[in-house]
This record gives structure tokens, sequence and C-alpha cells, in this order.
């Protein structure tokens, strides 16, 4: 199937409480980043934190700017242009638009009619 969830993201004020609740409660693996974030481990990964146990994602956490933030799920998506011209078709707005996430790729984020956003990417093309 085309378009899976593939990621999290939760936002937090401080990560090392966030990686003790998370810990805690799911057992997952949470490793803190400095100031940057924090990557959440929910399944096996490999060194890139690519899940490789079928149906697992594995997310983070970004820090929070306003009290709006809120958890997004990440669709992978082949070209992240033509979903947001479909976004927009289906009657959806454009929240983030399209920008590049280092070696990575890239990402944007989209509300649904009923205002949810969510977050898009697209793997760097080799």
């Amino acid at each position: 199937m085309k378009n899976k969830a593939c990621f999290f993201e939760i936002p937090a004020t401080d990560f090392q409480k966030a990686k003790t609740f998370y810990e805690a409660i799911f057992d997952w693996k949470v490793e803190v980043q400095g100031n940057e974030g924090a990557m959440a481990l929910t399944t096996a990964a490999d060194k890139d934190y690519n899940p490789i146990e079928v149906g697992g994602i594995n997310g983070g956490f970004y820090m929070r700017k306003s009290k709006e933030d809120h958890p997004s799920v990440g669709v992978e998506t082949d070209s992240i242009d033509d979903t947001l011209k479909a976004v927009e078709q289906a009657g959806g707005k454009i929240v983030t638009p399209k920008h590049a996430i280092g070696e990575w790729g890239f990402m944007a984020d989209f509300a649904d009619p009923e205002g949810n956003v969510m977050t898009l990417w697209e793997r760097q093309k080799k």
C-alpha cells in the first residue's frame, strides 16, 4: 500500500520528562538529542531509526512552541507536491509548505477539512 503512516511527533517542553514518562508507561526507548528533540523507538529499528518489525512505527518529540502544538502522524508519500495539490482539491489546507529535512528528504504539514494537522514525508531520491 502507498502512503503509509510512518512516524509520529509529540510536542514537549522538557525532553527528559517526556523520556521518563513514555519509557515508564509504554516501555519505549527514548533518546534525548540535546535541545533539538528526542527520538522515540516503539519497535526495533535499524541505525537510521527505521522500524524493522512489520507494522511498527517510531517517532519523536519536538520543542513545543505554543499551546496549539499537538501530536501528529506522518504519512510517507512519493511526491509531497502531488499530495499537497490533492489536499487542496479535497478541501484541505497547506499549513507548512514543503521544506528540506537535511539528507533525509522533505516534509510539509496540512490540515484536513476538520482542522486536523498531519505531516507528509518524502524520502530523498537517490
